[in-house]
C-alpha cells in the first residue's frame, strides 16, 4: 500500500500545481511509482466538448504520467471559483466518499500519491459542511505547505501551519515558490522557520512558463536544482 502527502497552499495561485508536478517528476525520474491526485479542480477548460482539468494536464506533462483524467481527478468544475460555489452553479454533488475511494485506488497501485488541494486549507468543498482541512484529516496523511516568497508570506504561512497543527495534521515543512532572491525574501524564510519551527524543504526560483515549448524542460531543471529525490521521500516518511 502506498503513502500519501497533501500539498496545501497558503492561498490560491501560490504554485501548488507547479510544486506537485516538480515533486512527482523527481520521484518518477528515479523510477519510483508516483502519481498526483487532484480531488477537485475548479476552472476546467472545455476542449472537444469535455471539461479538462488543467492542473492534472500540467502535472501529467511535467511528470510524464500516462493516466486518464478520471484517474487523477475526481471532480472537474468549469468555473474558476471556490469548489463549493462552482459545484452549486453546475448542479454537481460532491461525494467525499468517491474522493476517498479514488485516492485509495491510487494508493493500491502507486507507492507515492501527492494530493493537491484547492486554494488554501479553509476552502469549502461543500458549503457549511466540508473543507480542505477535513479531507486532509480524513485521508490521515501529512502535509507540506506551499507559500509565496514575497510580502505577506510570513503571516499566511504561520497561520496555515498553526491552523493545521491545531487540527492534528502533521506538517512536514514548507516550500517557498516564486523566489527572486531579494533581501526581504531571505528574511521572510528565516522568520517563518523561527516562528513555525518548520524546515524550508525547498526554495523554488520564479521561472517563465510562457514559452510552452520550453516550459517542461524549465520546470524539470528547476526542481532538479532545488530539491533532491531523497528530500521528497523524507516528506512521506
Amino acid at each position: 500500500m502506498g503513502k500519501g502527502l497533501f500539498i496545501v497552499g497558503t492561498d490560491t495561485d501560490v504554485g501548488k500545481t507547479f510544486v506537485t508536478a516538480g515533486m512527482t517528476y523527481l520521484l518518477r525520474k528515479d523510477s519510483f511509482k508516483a502519481i498526483s491526485f487532484k480531488p477537485v479542480q475548479s476552472g476546467g477548460i472545455l476542449k472537444n466538448e469535455k471539461l479538462v482539468p488543467t492542473d492534472v494536464a500540467f502535472v501529467r506533462e511535467i511528470a510524464a504520467i500516462n493516466e486518464e483524467d478520471v484517474v487523477m481527478n475526481s471532480y472537474c468544475l468549469r468555473e474558476a471559483v471556490s469548489p463549493h460555489i462552482a459545484a452549486e452553479k453546475e448542479n454537481v454533488k460532491i461525494d467525499i466518499q468517491k474522493i476517498i475511494d479514488d485516492y485509495e485506488k491510487l494508493k493500491a497501485v502507486y507507492d507515492y500519491v501527492l494530493v493537491e488541494g484547492a486554494g488554501g486549507v479553509v476552502v469549502p468543498l461543500i458549503r457549511d459542511g466540508y473543507y480542505i482541512y477535513d479531507l486532509i484529516r480524513e485521508l490521515d496523511i501529512p502535509a507540506v505547505i506551499v507559500a509565496r516568497a514575497g510580502v505577506g508570506t510570513i503571516n499566511h504561512t504561520a497561520l496555515t501551519a498553526d491552523f493545521l497543527r491545531r487540527l492534528g495534521v502533521e506538517v512536514r515543512g514548507f516550500i517557498i515558490n516564486q523566489y527572486h532572491g531579494s533581501y526581504y525574501e531571505k528574511d521572510n524564510i528565516e522568520v517563518i522557520k523561527k516562528i513555525t519551527g518548520l524546515n524550508a524543504v525547498a526554495i523554488i526560483h520564479k521561472i517563465d512558463l510562457k514559452e510552452e515549448r520550453e516550459a517542461v524542460i524549465n520546470v524539470r531543471e528547476t526542481f532538479e536544482r532545488s530539491l533532491t529525490v531523497e528530500g521528497v521521500l523524507d516528506l512521506f516518511d
